[in-house]
């Protein structure tokens, strides 16, 4: 969830880190440090707030090594002892993750600690290691055992960079379970959390790889070396970086307003792409599975609804559906010839890379629906469906959960055997374009929403809520329709808009009915739907298509009326509080 950026350039390597926490920043922060070798000193400054501050204050700053860090609160408030790096005698570390045993190790420890965090347990636990290892004379050999044996301690998940005085030309970085990239370029070198923080740098940057868990790089201005848990000089192969759609605004205030304009092309790019050889094994083998579980968080898992309806539909065929949260610690049943199918836009999602894990070991086999080429999920997976969304940077996902429809649909459709409805980016332009805020400003002030549907619509009306709980802060619920009236009606009244999606014909009425009961108890009604229905409410009219893809279009009016709402009121929709983009810890 933080961000994290080490570099060693010659003179520009605390800029480089500055500019590297600025393109994390969608992964959501709270406060940001770096520490930096300036001539033999190393200096460290922290910031609560925005990175912007951090930069105010670390100027014009000339140095050839770096590392810094945005922390999204885990352990401990947001304040400056707080904020990363973390130290000891010899060792400045930034961590992402989270150290479960951290309590225990301190216990051990006898030396001062100054923060609340788990985090600061890795920087004395380092010195512990170090002083202990006083036999090693080669001083570069003696941080790498310090490091191997802090990791056999450690519990938990961790992403680590670090600098040691005692050899402060060098950056080493250690792994497992937190995601961590080392770039190779021409005289200089860099290690981040996520690949998009290397925007901007292809010109520099020639190649770069992902660390695998418990791997140590350790790196030089000049050269990168590898070591496996042993130490063993290793070689990792390079992974390709995906062309981005670029993070700037351009003529967008917001980056979510961009994204959902984007949906068009990230629909175009997915169709076109997705078909490679693991899409067309995976479709040929579907049929054959005796059960088939989806796992996903958040949005993710309202894609795996969808996911649900489209393959029982299609393929006649029982489909489960599980929060990866409550997957990883629900009891086993295992089964023969068992697909656990993952949906994660990042391919970092702690919870559901702990599913697919544990799927494996009960003998399923394993597929991710993922937006991050060489992200973590790509690495364990049987097969991996890839969309092609672009960068996501806004927090709140928008066009990714349409391609993790898109893909969805097209899995279905093709393992069956059905044509694919041609023309879908059309379609979603078409939506955007149609979009008027106009007719919707009498609900800008509404603060109780409910969103209903019923079959893939009520996934629909699911996501719409998280969308405005995520950005807007207002209290919003997603319901089965038919589920209203066992309880949630009662909270229903002349305060309340409820936003009713209908877009499967053969329910159509039985979801009125809802829309009869709520307006009989003086709540206002928004209809989204590609049937002209005006007369029961205000309406949101869709352009008509296959209804089995009307998912991916219903939800985009959704998604722009939560990023109005949320900016009519002065809000940030790229950036909600206390909610991180990629979710690499429990």
């Amino acid at each position: 969830m933080c961000g994290i950026y080490g570099c060693c350039q010659r003179a520009k390597a605390a800029k480089s880190a500055l500019c590297g926490l600025e393109k994390l920043e969608y992964r959501g922060y709270d406060s940001a440090g770096i520490a930096f070798l300036e001539g033999e000193k190393i200096e460290i400054i922290k910031s609560v707030g925005k990175v912007s501050n951090l930069k105010i204050k670390v100027g014009e700053k000339v140095s050839n090594i770096a590392i810094a860090h945005t922390r999204w609160a885990t352990h401990g408030r947001a304040t400056a002892l707080n904020c990363h790096p973390h130290t000891s005698e010899n060792f400045i570390i930034v961590h992402n993750g989270i150290i479960e045993n951290f309590k225990e190790l301190k216990s051990n420890i006898s030396e001062k600690f100054y923060s609340e965090t788990d985090s600061e347990v890795i920087a004395k636990l380092l010195e512990k290691n170090f002083d202990e290892l006083s036999e090693i004379s080669d001083i570069n050999e003696r941080i790498l055992n310090s490091i191997l044996k802090t990791q056999n301690q450690l519990i938990g998940s961790w992403a680590v960079i670090l600098i040691c005085r005692k050899n402060p030309l060098k950056i080493y970085a250690f792994k497992n379970k937190s995601p961590l990239i080392v770039a190779r370029g021409k005289g200089e070198n860099h290690v981040a959390s996520d690949i998009n923080a290397f925007e901007k740098r292809e010109k520099n940057l020639l190649k770069y790889y992902n660390l695998n868990n418990r791997n140590i790089a350790e790196i030089s201005q000049e050269n990168i070396i590898f070591y496996d848990e042993k130490l063993n000089k290793i070689e990792i192969k390079e992974i390709k970086k995906q062309c981005e759609i670029c993070q700037e605004n351009c003529n967008y205030k917001h980056k979510m307003l961009k994204e959902i304009n984007e949906i068009p092309k990230a629909i175009y790019s997915t169709k076109k792409h997705i078909k490679n050889s693991d899409f067309k094994k995976l479709s040929k083998k579907l049929k054959n599975y005796s059960k088939i579980t989806i796992v996903g968080c958040g949005t993710a898992y309202h894609a795996g609804l969808y996911g649900k309806f489209i393959l029982e539909k299609y393929l006649n065929k029982n489909v489960s559906v599980e929060l990866a949260s409550e997957f990883r610690y629900k009891t086993q049943i295992k089964e023969k010839n068992e697909l656990v199918l993952a949906i994660s836009q990042s391919g970092e999602t702690a919870d559901t890379l702990a599913a697919i894990e544990i799927a494996r070991k009960n003998g399923a086999e394993t597929a991710a629906i993922t937006n991050v080429c060489g992200s973590s999920i790509t690495r364990i997976c049987d097969y991996v469906l890839q969309t092609r969304a672009g960068a996501e940077v806004a927090v709140a996902a928008t066009k990714s959960y349409v391609c993790q429809i898109l893909a969805l649909y097209m899995l279905a459709s093709s393992a069956s055997g059905k044509r694919i409805s041609r023309g879908i980016d059309k379609i979603a332009n078409k939506t955007i374009l149609s979009f008027s805020l106009e007719n919707l400003k009498e609900f800008l002030g509404v603060k109780k929403f409910f969103f209903v549907g019923r079959l893939c619509d009520s996934a629909t009306a699911s996501e719409g809520a998280l969308k405005l709980k995520e950005i807007a802060y207002v209290h919003s619920e997603g319901y089965s329709a038919g589920e209203l009236k066992h309880g949630t009606l009662s909270l229903v009244d002349e305060n309340s808009l409820v936003i009713a999606i209908i877009t499967q014909s053969n329910i159509l009425d039985k979801t009125l009915n809802a829309v009869h009961e709520v307006k009989a108890r003086g709540a206002k009604v928004l209809i989204v739907s590609q049937f002209e229905l005006a007369g029961e409410g205000k309406e949101i009219l869709l352009p008509a298509a296959k209804e089995e893809i009307m998912p991916l279009i219903s939800v985009i009016p959704l998604q722009l009326f939560a990023y109005h709402y949320s900016e009519n009121n002065g809000l940030n929709p790229d950036m909600p509080r206390n909610l991180a983009k990629s979710v690499t810890v429990e």
